[in-house]
């Protein structure tokens, strides 16, 4: 492991291992947390004010695409968990983070394999049965068999009067050091909106 307890300690003092956590749990029934929000009747990207990434306006860089043949870098886990901190804010949410490192990778690597090789945005959705929770996870399981190591994964979020919930993915890109927010419905990137959203779960 690459990260340590202690360090993110540092940053982060309720930071506990997964051993702890399950140690908090009462041992005579499981908790259950039960998805009981509406879904969004509108995308929540497409709300004013949300910085969608347009990859038409922005030219990959040339140095990305040398990085994409060459050896993969090693990012610590604490990087990662700073930029996701950095993005959703201080606290009021879970972060479950299960790997002390990650390898790797650039936006315009994932755009490429969601435009070119991923057909999750062509699923139809159905409520209950395959709707915002369900996208996100077969996205998740794409994208971690296609690129090993990534730090990608699923975050439950909702507005500040906590009126629907949605879950989408989450990616962590190393080439900026930012964290991105996916809707596995259409493939669009976009900043999490702290003045408007609560974040709740993420998990990598």
């Amino acid at each position: 492991m690459y990260i340590e307890i202690e360090e993110l300690k540092k940053n982060y003092p309720k930071t506990m291992s997964m051993e702890d956590h399950a140690a908090t749990l009462r041992k005579d029934e499981p908790t259950i947390v039960l998805r009981n929000y509406n879904e969004p009747t509108t995308a929540p990207y497409l709300s004013t004010g949300i910085k969608v990434f347009d990859f038409a306006k922005h030219s990959r860089p040339a140095n990305d695409i040398a990085n994409a043949y060459g050896t993969r870098p090693n990012v610590p886990g604490a990087n990662v968990v700073n930029a996701i901190v950095a993005a959703l804010g201080p606290g009021g949410y879970a972060l479950h983070i299960s790997d002390g490192s990650y390898t790797g990778y650039s936006i315009w690597e994932l755009n490429e394999f969601m435009k070119n090789f991923d057909s999750t945005n062509l699923r139809v959705w159905v409520a209950e049965t395959f709707d915002c929770d369900d996208f996100a996870q077969v996205l998740q399981g794409a994208v971690n068999s296609f690129f090993p190591g990534i730090a990608f994964g699923t975050i439950w979020y909702g507005p500040k009067d906590n009126s629907w919930g949605h879950a989408v993915n989450i990616f962590y890109s190393y080439t900026d050091n930012k964290v991105y927010l996916i809707e596995p419905q259409n493939d669009n990137f976009y900043l999490f909106d702290k003045t408007q959203w609560n974040a709740w779960v993420a998990m990598l």
